[in-house]
This record gives C-alpha cells, sequence and structure tokens, in this order.
C-alpha cells in the first residue's frame, strides 16, 4: 500500500510492504520510487519514527535521484520544432519558428513563436522554451504565492522565500523553519487554478506538517474544491506528460 510522509517539509510517498522480516528495509530505486519492508506486526508509528531518524539520508538519495533524472532528460534531447506542442497554463500552444538573428519566445494566440538563428536546432530551440518559462513562471508563481499567502496571513506570520526547480515526484514542497516554499517549474504548464492548489497545499503544511485529518480538514475550509482540483492534476499530467517538450 502506498503510504505519504512529511520529512523536514518535503513530502514523501512509499510503498509499504508487510511481510515476515526481523528489521524495517528502506529501499530507494535510482528514480526515487521508495519501498518498505516491515513485519506485520510493526505498528505505524515505528515506521514512521524510523523515517524521521533517517531522513537526512533518505533526502540526500532524493535529490541526487531528481538531479540524475533532469541529466537523462537533457542527454535524451527530446525534440522540439516546427509543430510541436507545448502547454502553459492549461493551454495548448502549437510551436511555430522564425529564423532571426536574436534568440526569444512570443506568444501569440494558441501559438508559441520561437525566433532563433537555427530554427532546426532542437537543443537551442529547448534553451529559448526553457528561458522563456522561467521568465513567465517567476511572475505567475510569485502573484500566486503574495495572493494566496494573504489567505493565510492569519496562520501563517511571514512570507516564505519561494523557490522553482524542475521536480520529479512532487509538485511542491516546503521547510517551515527555514521559511522556505518550493515549486515544480512544470507546474507553469498548468491551469493556474491547479498552480494555487499547489502553493495552498503547501502553505497548509506550514501549519499541520502531516496528511493528518486536521491537514485536510484546514485545507478544506481555505479551498472547498481542493480535491477535485488534485484530480484535475492528475488527469491533466497524463496528458502534458505525452507532450514533455
Amino acid at each position: 500500500m502506498m503510504k505519504n510522509i512529511n520529512l523536514k517539509g518535503r513530502d514523501v510517498s512509499y510503498e509499504l510492504v508487510r511481510k515476515n522480516v526481523k528489521n524495517i528495509n528502506i529501499r530507494i530505486k535510482e528514480d526515487g520510487y521508495i519501498s518498505v519492508s516491515a513485519n506485520p506486526k510493526v505498528p505505524l508509528s515505528i515506521i514512521e519514527d524510523f523515517f524521521t531518524r533517517k531522513s537526512d539520508d533518505i533526502l540526500k538519495i532524493l535529490e541526487k535521484a531528481e538531479i540524475t533524472g533532469q541529466n537523462e532528460e537533457v542527454k535524451n534531447n527530446r525534440i522540439i520544432k516546427d509543430g510541436s506542442i507545448v502547454y502553459y497554463l492549461g493551454n495548448r500552444l502549437t510551436v511555430v519558428t522564425v529564423r532571426a538573428n536574436s534568440c526569444m519566445a512570443v506568444r501569440e494566440g494558441d501559438k508559441l513563436v520561437m525566433y532563433c538563428p537555427d530554427p532546426d536546432n532542437s537543443q537551442k530551440l529547448h534553451a529559448i522554451l526553457e528561458a522563456w518559462y522561467d521568465s513567465q513562471l517567476a511572475v505567475v508563481f510569485r502573484e500566486t504565492g503574495r495572493t494566496v499567502f494573504e489567505r493565510f496571513r492569519k496562520y501563517v506570520p511571514n512570507e516564505p522565500e519561494y523557490t522553482y526547480r524542475k521536480m520529479k515526484t512532487l509538485w511542491g514542497s516546503c521547510n517551515p523553519v527555514k521559511c522556505r516554499m518550493t515549486i515544480n517549474k512544470d507546474l507553469i504548464k498548468y491551469d493556474p487554478k491547479l498552480i494555487e492548489f499547489v502553493f495552498c497545499h503547501e502553505y497548509t503544511h506550514f501549519i499541520h506538517p502531516n496528511h493528518s485529518s486536521d491537514f485536510y480538514g484546514f485545507l478544506s475550509d481555505i479551498l472547498p474544491d481542493h480535491y477535485e482540483r488534485r484530480e484535475k492534476l492528475k488527469k491533466d499530467s497524463l496528458i502534458i506528460k505525452q507532450n514533455p517538450v
């Protein structure tokens, strides 16, 4: 069965397998998938305490797995060309390449026009696309963070520092101690309501660190349709990840 635990502000999912073993065993695969085996007699609280004591080592391994995954994506160099499909704030955009002296991307309706000296160079187009995404998310995520913070100001005294990076298994994570929140860069591809959901989810962790009934009760008060938004995020990710450029 799949379980969730919060380790130093980061949500971690793992598969718990009950079998006849003496010790609690944690295995982390290269892609960051965590499998835990434990005797049926061992209470879940003991397993979670074991996770907590090993949290530093586990988080280091997960971060390494994420970096490796990002490097694999670069190495595989997913092809982007004229006519490719990209996503932005839930909108499906068609790439149009134009030969030009400078490098830039401009959205024009349902098209993303990409100017490049060598429009047949997929690697260069990727760099232009990522730079455009970064410029957009810097504005969108910051505005979303500020808006959501106003809804949490009564419970979270200080607005956290926002950082953005690509994450393989998470949409967001937070560190209440350091007052920091990290958002997955790929969220810029999704509907603004889904971005808002992730921010609300992470802000709730500043108040309730675990996925307890109190956590979901509080989140329901702040965002009554959070369950529907979570399901839409899962559904949309299946579509968007089929065009991972």
